[in-house]
């Protein structure tokens, strides 16, 4: 990029949470940072929803136990990995904000991370591989890149 070129992203966006496809998207988010020169924002979601077998267990004793480990795992799960993913972006030379955020919805909170940041760019992983299931399970991405303001890569 020459000086004359503009700064296409000055500020980027990628959420990850550890799993294979996201990793990709925080390969490309880093690439893509190095390149612009950009702010990199690094988002983690942890779940308030439980897993099915949990919520069919809600209201028997000692599910709040259940419930309560499994969201304090989930937060360790993931702030282990966004320190790890902040620290590799660091090393690269880039400024790096890691977001641990609980919600019951991650595009939700992906997009409000995105917008109290002032990110240009959003970067999410695929997930499901066909769009039956996508549409079965719910696509985080889809849900993102249809309400997000900004541009989304979702990378492969």
């Amino acid at each position: 990029m020459t000086s004359a070129e503009p700064h296409l992203y000055r500020r980027i966006l990628v959420a990850t949470g550890g799993a294979p496809h996201s990793e990709k998207a925080v390969e490309r988010a880093l690439a893509l940072a190095t390149h612009f020169g950009a702010t990199l924002d690094v988002v983690a979601v942890i779940p308030t929803a439980g897993n099915a077998l949990l919520n069919m267990a809600a209201g028997l004793p000692g599910s709040e136990v259940l419930e309560a480990q499994r969201v304090q795992n989930d937060r360790d799960v993931r702030e282990a990995h966004l320190q790890q993913v902040s620290a590799l972006a660091r090393q690269q030379g880039l400024t790096v904000h890691a977001h641990l955020i609980q919600a019951a919805k991650p595009a939700d909170a992906i997009l409000s991370v995105a917008r109290d940041t002032g990110a240009d760019l959003i970067v999410l992983g695929r997930r499901h591989t066909t769009a039956l299931s996508a549409a079965m399970a719910g696509s985080t991405g889809d849900a993102v890149s249809h309400a997000a303001p900004i541009d989304v890569l979702i990378a492969r």
